[in-house]
């Protein structure tokens, strides 16, 4: 892995900017056609790691999570940090997001603490744990709109109404590590799963059913270690960790006909077009 792999992804929601934390570096934002990259004014005293990252509704704010159980609020277009740090939690958080008023962050902690706060005074609002005491959540994903949590450990998958905090649907998880999950935008909920054989799920959170899919162009250790899909559904952007410079990788899924792979700092995107991908690199 690299040693400032990407950790996590974000889009902006107009879809045209990807917020990407890091190992070592804080927060970058790129824009995706212009190919510029800035980077987030980090505190000399503050860690660099991101554990977590998530855009604001109106586009106006960052949030990042740190693994000193911190999170970090971010004026997205001054890219300097805005007001102390929101320290609610105890335990490394997996995934932080906005309600749809952009004034409150929602963030999700290892033991299962969800914690609803409000971005100005840093006050919590609702907290409730949506796992037992027994149970660890080792991966965790929040859509765009905060309207849905999936949480998992070893065994299942769960989807969450959120804020109700309403199981909706469980699926069972096969013996093979879950390494990232995504919540495609749509009215009909659809969560990707990816797996440590590069194998890919699509779990239809309505109907509990699954269907596989694969990401073609990647070798055995290619792993992807971040993942996030675009505000229309349409694109999906992986951070792998292995050599995929040479090629443009595509999952095939008839949902998800176009796709970014990131590798290390740099990512290769695919248009979508009928049979032929042709990328561009920043």
């Amino acid at each position: 892995m690299s040693t400032d792999a990407l950790t996590c992804l974000a889009f902006s929601p107009d879809g045209q900017k990807i917020a990407s934390g890091t190992a070592r570096s804080g927060v970058t934002i790129t824009d995706i056609l212009s190919k510029n990259k800035h980077q987030l004014e980090m505190l000399a005293d503050t860690h660099t790691h991101i554990t977590a990252v998530a855009w604001s509704p109106d586009g106006e704010k960052i949030i990042s999570a740190l693994p000193d159980h911190s999170i970090h609020c971010w004026n997205a277009t001054l890219r300097q940090p805005v007001g102390p740090p929101f320290g609610g939690h105890k335990d490394l958080i997996l995934t932080a997001g906005f309600l749809p008023d952009s004034s409150h962050a929602i963030s999700l902690s290892r033991d299962g603490k969800l914690l609803v706060w409000d971005t100005g005074s840093r006050v919590i609002t609702q907290q409730v744990t949506v796992s037992s005491g027994a149970q660890t959540i080792f991966v965790a994903a929040l859509s765009m709109d905060s309207s849905l949590l999936v949480t998992s450990d070893t065994k299942e998958g769960v989807a969450w109404e959120i804020p109700k905090c309403v199981r909706m649907a469980e699926i069972t998880l096969p013996d093979i590590p879950l390494l990232q999950a995504t919540i495609i935008p749509s009215s009909r909920p659809r969560v990707v799963l990816a797996f440590g054989d590069r194998s890919f799920w699509v779990w239809d959170v309505n109907t509990g059913k699954h269907d596989d899919a694969r990401f073609e162009g990647l070798d055995e250790d290619d792993i992807p270690f971040a993942m996030a899909a675009s505000p229309d559904g349409k694109l999906l952007a992986l951070e792998i960790d292995g050599d995929v410079r040479s090629r443009v990788g595509y999952l095939q899924h008839e949902m998800h006909p176009s796709i970014c792979i990131f590798a290390g700092q740099q990512v290769f995107c695919s248009l979508e077009c009928a049979l032929r991908f042709e990328g561009w690199l920043f």
